[in-house]
């Protein structure tokens, strides 16, 4: 197909060097955005300085960069919260490039980019709509295959799988790392620790730290061991109810609770010795046969003259879930992620304040203290050791290794955007020059959720990597901080085999890094458990309850967290670029060209329907459906309706009448609106939730491809000469109704959004465990957002980043997703403000009697309004 005088977009490929001199020289190609042919006389100039060059014959130009140019970082702080991502600390430059038969474009540049693609839209021609009548669209290829939605969904996910893969190198752009000295290291580092704090959500307040012991469970000549509890986080203080709540059935004030195995000599130091999340503090000191002796390490401890705590983590089974099948971890995994916590960060703070209670201590011993862990203990060790630099020595067991595949894992270890900064190797640096012990032991055998209670567990597992994996996380150590920079052991067994875990060799190197000269063999006496009723599940029972009570108390106090956070922000662009980096995972990748391909789908009397498919980024397409009016005259441009289907749809459902659609694509079509039905990227149940799932650890979610995808979709649409590009708008239905606020928010270029069938408060929808329909209770595993609940729900959305454009919620009294009070009193705060800042006009609501559906009565005139006018 041949595009003269009527090509698609441009691309500029910038490459940027020397950037760390006063000026610095820009070269570039100008490109074809369809086809990729270098394009002759393109202007590209620099804003803020008088220089410019117009391409070669081979698209390419050349231009040096004055320091006046630079327009500074682009990081910002809201209040107490920061956001600062790969840009932050890059210096802009915008760019003007203008061609003849093209629309020009104002595009923003960052000094560290080596490569960037700016796509300008060609100025649409003049075609009246009887010319879409032929068998594919006027200035497009021929759609010459039956598109499979299957295609689509898993073209996103490998989109995503491949971004790990390249997240790896680039983690060195977050790192500043100076070795000259511990003290100079420790201070280099810290903004990584702090990111990687706010990672965990492990930022809430501890209690002054207290060890209270209970009952003596056992005695030897040795040593004692007691039950213990200790405080941990101050209890959440709700402000005053705005809302109706129901009253909490579970603790709301978060402990720790153990073993403490004191030594009756002088003591040598303080250990935390955690067990995996199905392992019993006395499996590791011996008070049972679940565990081998030669694995007991916290009695290996104390029988070397150390103080130790071993804690109760959160378990796998799903005895507290209430009839789910979640797993205990995913049960607080679910509820949090919304409020920007995680069960690990909770979990890292009860490590944290026994820290505390041993940086107490004094005598013998005080101030040597380490930790160790196995499994999920092992992932609790050395994420607190990398935090806490009161560490002196860490082993980590049965957990070590590349985390590329961590999408695979039980998805409560999914921490949002950790992969982008973080991989193991990386968090054992924060641990460096302190000693760390890694013991090539097996992973904790984990092949999925229960098979019991309502199946809503996403699947997910655990193995044990191969050696050379764990050798080539290991080494990468060396390569961050050099060889020479701490001390660091792998202990391995014979052959490429896993050592039983917490075996002699691993604990003599750890103990040994806290001052032991010659650590004693394991003895042969055990100590006996003299309690006699003792129930593991009454504990682990109150462990998990208290932590869903602190979770549901930071969810009532949610809205006045969310009411100061937006005061932050100084105008609507810093608010968007908040919410696209940090809710959304916005992705700066190039956008490639379109490759619009087309065919007939459907023709009626008043308009015609064409398929159409186009690229986005490497292996994402954008599938959707055109109808397009067949009364258009030669030179009038009509508005567009973007109508998103729902969970389970396609592009023909809007204009089907199933579903509770109503054949509402068609409708608008036969009123005069041009309407794009686009495919969601949110159809079969167990084939699209692994996008988000993969694209999280990125710093990524579903909706960060959308983002794109409809972005691309407006380039596409600007081009055609029947729209008018100043009058799109976006109406969507359930998940579309969640698209129509998230991805009105993001781009601008929307003029009008409608969220039918799922305005709410989003908190409440995903964490409250007491509301039916709540997502704890559902597969919905890609609903939460991290930490949406203290940030931006959807009325915020509404008035800091869809305002003065017109917004509609449509939702019905019968419709489950949420009850109408939630909704009335959510989009109370969008009426109320409309009214103050005088734009009352430009919002509504559509309270009807039916369930989850598109009523039309209201939509379709309020869609005439603001958009044919």
């Amino acid at each position: 197909m041949s595009y003269v005088n009527f090509a698609s977009y441009l691309m500029l490929l910038v490459l940027l060097t020397g950037c760390t001199e006063p000026s610095y020289k820009l070269v570039g190609v100008v490109q074809n955005g369809l086809t990729g042919e270098p394009i002759q006389g393109v202007n590209v100039s620099i804003q803020g300085a008088s220089r410019s060059e117009i391409t070669n014959r081979d698209g390419c130009f050349s231009l040096t960069v004055p320091k006046q140019a630079m327009l500074g970082t682009t990081s910002g702080k809201n209040g107490n919260t920061s956001y600062p991502y790969e840009e932050a600390a890059a210096s802009r430059i915008l760019l003007d490039v203008v061609k003849s038969e093209f629309q020009s474009q104002e595009y923003q540049v960052f000094s560290n980019h080596k490569k960037i693609t700016i796509l300008l839209m060609p100025a649409p021609n003049s075609v009246e709509s009887k010319g879409y009548l032929g068998i594919k669209m006027p200035q497009t290829d021929l759609l010459e295959h039956e598109v499979q939605w299957e295609n689509i969904i898993d073209g996103v996910r490998m989109f995503y799988e491949k971004r790990i893969e390249k997240l790896k190198p680039r983690r060195r752009r977050h790192w500043d790392r100076d070795t000259s000295s511990t003290e100079a290291y420790e201070k280099s580092v810290a903004p990584n620790r702090d990111r990687f704090r706010s990672l965990l959500g492990a930022i809430d307040k501890r209690e002054h730290m207290s060890l209270d012991r209970g009952r003596l469970v056992a005695e030897t000549k040795d040593y004692t061991v007691y039950e213990v509890r200790w405080p941990v986080l101050k209890e959440v203080a709700p402000g005053p109810p705005r809302q109706d709540w129901p009253d909490l059935d579970v603790p709301t004030k978060i402990y720790g609770e153990g073993l403490l195995l004191e030594p009756k000599g002088a003591v040598k130091g303080y250990t935390i010795a955690i067990p995996d999340a199905d392992q019993e503090p006395e499996d590791l000191v011996g008070l049972n046969d679940r565990v081998d002796s030669e694995s007991q390490f916290a009695r290996r401890f104390v029988e070397n003259g150390f103080a130790v705590v071993v804690p109760v983590i959160a378990d796998r089974t799903h005895r507290w879930s209430r009839n789910t099948n979640r797993p205990s971890r995913t049960w607080i995994y679910s509820q949090a992620h919304e409020l920007g916590r995680t069960i690990a960060g909770y979990e890292v703070q009860k490590m944290e304040a026994l820290v505390d209670w041993f940086d107490l201590q004094d005598g013998p011993g005080s101030g040597v203290i380490g930790i160790a862990g196995y499994g999920e203990g092992g992932l609790l060790a050395l994420y607190t050791a990398a935090l806490d630099t009161r560490i002196k020595s860490t082993m980590v067991s049965g957990y070590f290794a590349p985390r590329e595949k961590i999408w695979k894992e039980p998805i409560y270890r999914n921490i949002w955007g950790l992969l982008r900064e973080f991989g193991d190797a990386e968090l054992a640096s924060l641990i460096a020059p302190r000693s760390l012990v890694v013991e090539y032991s097996k992973v904790p055998e984990y092949s999925g959720p229960p098979t019991e209670g309502k199946q809503i567990e996403p699947p997910g597992k655990l193995w044990t990597p191969f050696l050379v994996e764990v050798e080539s996380e290991f080494d990468r150590i060396n390569a961050l901080v050099g060889a020479g920079f701490g001390d660091r052991y792998l202990v391995k067994g014979e052959g490429e085999q896993p050592i039983p875990f917490g075996s002699s060799e691993a604990v003599y190197v750890f103990l040994k890094k806290l001052g032991l000269d010659q650590p004693t063999e394991l003895k042969d006496n055990l100590p006996q458990d003299l309690r006699n009723e003792f129930d593991p599940g009454r504990r682990m029972g109150r462990m998990v309850e208290q932590l869903t009570g602190h979770t549901q108390l930071l969810l009532r106090n949610s809205e006045y967290i969310r009411s100061e956070f937006v005061q932050g922000f100084n105008d609507q662009n810093e608010a968007r670029q908040f919410f696209k980096r940090e809710l959304i995972g916005w992705l700066d990748d190039d956008l490639i060209p379109a490759n619009v391909r087309t065919k007939l789908f459907d023709v009626q009397e008043k308009y015609t329907c064409y398929e159409v498919l186009m690229d986005v980024l490497p292996d994402v397409q954008l599938w959707g459906i055109i109808t397009i009016p067949r009364d258009i005259p030669v030179g009038e441009k009509r508005p567009v309706v973007v109508l998103q289907h729902g969970r389970g749809g396609d592009p023909t459902t809007a204009l089907s009448d199933r579903s509770g659609y109503y054949e509402i694509g068609r409708k608008l079509a036969a009123r005069g609106f041009i309407v794009f039905t686009p495919f969601g990227n949110w159809t079969g149940e167990t084939r699209f939730r692994w996008i988000d799932r993969v694209a999280k650890t990125t710093k990524a979610t579903l909706w960060s491809t959308l983002g794109r995808q409809h972005e691309q979709l407006i380039n596409w649409l600007s081009t055609l000469p029947v729209v008018d590009p100043h009058r799109i708008g976006f109406y969507g239905k359930s998940i579309g109704g969640q698209a129509a606020s998230l991805i009105v928010s993001m781009l601008p270029e929307y003029a009008l959004s409608i969220n039918c069938a799922y305005f709410n408060e989003s908190a409440r929808k995903e964490s409250s465990i007491y509301y039916p329909t709540s997502f704890v209770y559902h597969v919905d595993s890609e609903m939460p957002m991290w930490n949406r609940g203290h940030t931006m729900e959807y009325a915020e959305m509404a008035n800091l980043l869809i305002f003065p454009r017109p917004f509609m919620v449509e939702h019905g009294l019968k419709d489950n997703i949420a009850p109408p009070e939630w909704v009335k009193y959510e989009y109370e705060k969008v009426r109320s403000h409309y009214e103050e800042m005088g734009k009352p006009t430009l919002t509504t609501i559509d309270l009807h009697d039916g369930g989850h559906i598109i009523n039309e009565e209201v939509s379709i005139p309020f869609l005439e309004h603001h958009l044919k006018r």
